[in-house]
């Protein structure tokens, strides 16, 4: 991708890593927020999130970090349902970047499947396999589907 059009995509899933930092810092880890990041292997992120994790990180907070996305995202829309406040032409575009910022990422779902091989790296890194792969994409494309539901219907 060319590189203005990488910073623009930067920025519109912005919300996405922050939805993983806001409660990781909240837990009292230490983390950091890298645009652009040089990565080996055969992605490219547009970010990457991570933390420093230890022997003591609850298996339980790094799920909750890991997934965190999902749980906001998907809890935006509901409420936004609720709330009545999303309504005619506004209502796709919301739709959209809720589903966007919702959906996890393999790496995502890799840690929240594996959180003790993260912790045993010290940070939000795990072993991510082509099966993972595809369950991430079935569950962006249940994520899709669901907010689509919760806030066009």
């Amino acid at each position: 991708m060319v590189r203005p059009l990488r910073r623009l995509a930067a920025a519109v899933v912005f919300p996405h890593e922050l939805a993983h930092a806001v409660p990781a810092a909240a837990a009292g880890l230490s983390i950091s927020l890298t645009p652009l990041p040089e990565w080996e292997g055969d992605v490219d992120p547009l970010w990457q999130f991570d933390a420093e994790l230890d022997d003591d990180s609850p298996l339980w907070l790094i799920r909750l970090v890991a997934v965190a996305p999902l749980v906001v995202f998907v809890a935006v829309a509901a409420g936004l349902r609720v709330a009545g406040v999303v309504s005619g032409v506004v209502a796709l575009p919301v739709a959209v970047l809720c589903a966007l910022w919702g959906s996890l990422s393999a790496g995502d779902l890799g840690v929240a499947l594996s959180p003790a091989e993260a912790r045993g790296h010290g940070q939000f890194l795990a072993t991510v396999d082509r099966r993972t792969r595809l369950v991430a994409d079935v569950l962006a494309m249940v994520t899709t589907a669901g907010v689509a539901l919760l806030l066009l219907l």
